[in-house]
């Protein structure tokens, strides 16, 4: 390339092939990460985050920031013991308040192995969430009863990329789980319903010890802003500056939620961070 000499056709047709799969596994990586977090509520994406005129914003507490920044930078590099650290212990402030008004209508379950995904449609109680989304759900093959366990609940009008739920039933095997499937999403959404937190932690997958790091990732920059959220919590979204394999800048949109348990402020992920 130096003193303005051009690529031939077919070496430039290669690099940009090359770079478009760079490109397609990039944001590959990037939307499997981002949506392997707490299984209490996905915000939708991010087009989806900000719909209508939102609460007033509030001061946001240094303890709290300083946690959430934490939070963050665990999340990228698969540190499972500082988020299991930083996580709510009590199911309550672990799942949250119940983001539906009435109970919402299930449907389309479908199986693939270890993995299961139901859609809903339901009212919702945040202005920010879309009606419609989708929960994942993961068989467990060590435990005799319960073995389906809901590892997220997304809010989206269109199924994100990434999201790991099975387009359909593959098998007659998968099939034959589907009823199951079924009544775990409804068990789970009835109890959450009902606040009967008990109930919904065991039915939840808890993903936090087991997370892996994202390859390439580097967090350059957080910027954080706080509103008041439900039950006296606060919704602290954020805007993350990263870079990708060292050479690709990207940013980054989504959502926390800070809670005081014991003194200390705890952070709740979501399944649709970024």
């Amino acid at each position: 390339m130096d003193g303005g000499q051009a690529l031939a056709p077919e070496t430039a047709l290669a690099t940009g092939q090359v770079r478009n799969r760079m490109k397609a596994v990039l944001s590959k990586t990037i939307a499997r990460r981002t949506l392997r977090l707490a299984p209490a509520l996905a915000i939708a994406a991010a087009a989806a985050l900000i719909l209508g005129a939102a609460p007033p914003a509030t001061t946001l507490d240094p303890a709290a920031e300083r946690a959430a920044s934490t939070y963050l930078n665990a999340l990228v590099r698969g540190d499972g013991a500082t988020l299991v650290r930083l996580a709510p212990k009590t199911p309550q402030n672990k799942f949250g308040p119940c983001p539906f008004t009435e109970m919402p209508r299930l449907r389309s379950p479908r199986v693939d192995l270890h993995r299961a995904g139901v859609l809903f449609n339901g009212k919702v109680t945040d202005p920010d969430l879309p009606d419609n989304g989708g929960i994942t759900l993961t068989l467990l093959d060590h435990v005799k009863t319960d073995r389906w366990r809901v590892r997220q609940v997304a809010f989206f009008d269109k199924l994100p990329l990434g999201l790991r739920m099975p387009k359909r039933s593959i098998t007659k095997k998968d099939e034959a789980q589907e009823p199951v499937v079924l009544r775990t999403a409804q068990r789970y959404l009835a109890a959450w319903m009902k606040g009967d937190y008990k109930t919904m932690e065991r039915l939840a997958f808890d993903w936090l010890p087991g997370v892996d790091r994202a390859p390439g990732m580097r967090v350059r920059s957080i910027q954080f802003r706080a509103r008041p959220s439900e039950g006296g919590e606060t919704r602290i979204n954020f805007t993350a500056k990263v870079t990708m394999y060292r050479v690709l800048p990207k940013t980054l949109e989504g959502t926390l939620f800070a809670v005081r348990e014991d003194g200390e402020w705890k952070i709740r992920g979501t399944e649709l961070m970024f």
